[in-house]
């Protein structure tokens, strides 16, 4: 039964794995860049809630945690345009390393303002700032099997947030714009397509779900970080190379798979097992599949 627990509350966990990995996989997508960014996007978006219910009492209102939870999405996709404004728009067509560089230093300023920052505002704490919530102590039991009621929140938010980008992608006129540039932005703006707007509307979305993934991340840790998000980005990149790059629906299922597998070793290993077990399953996976698990076709851009 132990076993079982841990499989159901690393799967209901791993939602908020698989949000994290789409946001840098949309992105990727679309503009074949990687967003190293993209993990302090979720560590701001993370504190920004924190904020919100350490100022307003959010750990006994739940209307103070769905407050807390709009401003880190609202906070992650204003980020997440500005990380496009300041890294990526001016360098659109400069070598890929480029981008991955600028990100990469807008990271250590995000994580260093914030950082000084938590050390100024005294509801925050210079490490380790609380995030409180009604459903810090709420657990649900199924027979003697014990669930987090921050795990399954964490779930259901994802299953709906994921939907959501499913129809937004296939249904809408944006995602179909989305879809004409990931297959090749040249043509896509021959058709009339306006390349910046989409890569705009990509950034805010992912970054969107980022913060979302953050105070999702944060209720159920209790506790943000300034260097949080160097965590969750090293875990989303294992995701999306054992999905394969590019692959939407692949980093929704590992990002799940990958919740698992870490709670299980957490719970029957140790904690400080959980990343060499995820490198040696990566490590196999490359080996066996170099493309990634549910990589498709892909179309080589320049």
């Amino acid at each position: 039964m132990l076993v079982l627990e841990y499989l159901i509350s690393g799967l209901l966990f791993g939602a908020s794995y698989s949000l994290v990995a789409i946001g840098f996989t949309l992105i990727f997508g679309t503009l074949n860049r990687l967003n190293i960014a993209h993990g302090a996007t979720i560590m701001a978006a993370a504190f920004a809630g924190a904020y919100i219910s350490l100022r307003f009492g959010g750990s006994t209102s739940y209307a103070v945690l769905a407050l807390a939870f709009v401003v880190s999405v609202v906070t992650g996709a204003v980020v997440g345009i500005v990380v496009w404004a300041s890294a990526f728009a001016p360098l659109r067509n400069a070598s890929p390393l480029a981008p991955f560089i600028t990100s990469a230093a807008v990271t250590l300023v995000m994580e260093e303002s914030v950082s000084v920052l938590s050390r100024k505002v005294a509801l925050f704490s210079p490490e380790f700032s609380s995030f409180p919530s009604p459903m810090e102590n709420l657990v649900f039991s199924i027979g003697p099997i014990l669930i987090r009621g921050a795990h399954v929140a964490i779930f259901v938010i994802a299953a709906v947030l994921m939907l959501g980008l499913h129809w937004w992608i296939t249904r809408s006129a944006m995602g179909r714009a989305i879809r004409a540039v990931e297959e090749n932005p040249t043509v896509a703006w021959l058709m009339g397509i306006n390349v910046r707007n989409v890569e705009i509307a990509v950034f805010a979305v992912a970054s969107a779900i980022a913060g979302a993934a953050g105070c999702l991340i944060g209720v159920s840790m209790g506790i943000v970080s300034p260097f949080m998000g160097s965590n969750l980005s090293l875990t989303a990149f294992v995701i999306i190379v054992l999905a394969g790059l590019g692959s939407l629906y692949g980093a929704m299922i590992c990002g799940l798979l990958v919740g698992v597998i870490e709670t299980t070793i957490v719970g029957l290993v140790s904690a400080s097992m959980k990343e060499a077990v995820l490198f040696v399953i990566l490590f196999a996976v490359l080996v066996i599949r170099p493309e990634g698990l549910f990589a498709g076709q892909q179309v080589k851009r320049d």
